[in-house]
């Protein structure tokens, strides 16, 4: 049973994410290089890893090597989002024996928060560090942007 005090966390976190997705238009980006593979490291989860900073989706399609490029996606709309620092994170998280702050690079950790934030009804997780950005659990509910 959550306490009045996580009521309220997930209130603000969940707005934090409206009021990015507003301010954006719904639009983010992503540094791809060739074959629209992206970096991530799985961290927030398996998806599609999206960032608000046109300017860090750069840096990540520089890492990429030569042909690394910027693409803008459109976010549906409506979605249900968690806050990497919010209880039901921090759940899945000590679930499998890591802390709040600590994650792995593993497949298998990427799955199972995956797994189990979406049998709690989210969409994708995100991070208030635009390095980190939003991770969109099903590539369904992104649409590139030509």
């Amino acid at each position: 049973m959550k306490t009045f005090g996580e009521y309220i966390f997930e209130v603000k976190a969940a707005s934090m994410y409206v009021t990015l997705y507003r301010k954006q238009k719904g639009i983010f980006y992503r540094g791809e290089g060739r074959g629209g593979k992206g970096t991530s490291i799985g961290a927030l989860g398996a998806g599609i890893y999206l960032t608000w900073s046109e300017t860090m989706a750069q840096v990540f399609a520089d890492r990429l090597g030569s042909g690394g490029t910027v693409k803008k996606y459109k976010v549906k709309s409506g979605l249900k989002i968690a806050d990497v620092i919010s209880q039901d994170v921090i759940a899945v998280k000590a679930k499998m024996g890591f802390g709040p702050d600590e994650y792995s690079g593993d497949a298998m950790y990427a799955n199972i928060m995956k797994m189990d934030l979406s049998k709690l009804g989210y969409h994708g997780v995100m991070s208030d560090e635009v390095a980190e950005g939003i991770v969109i659990f099903d590539k369904k509910n992104v649409k590139e942007v030509k």
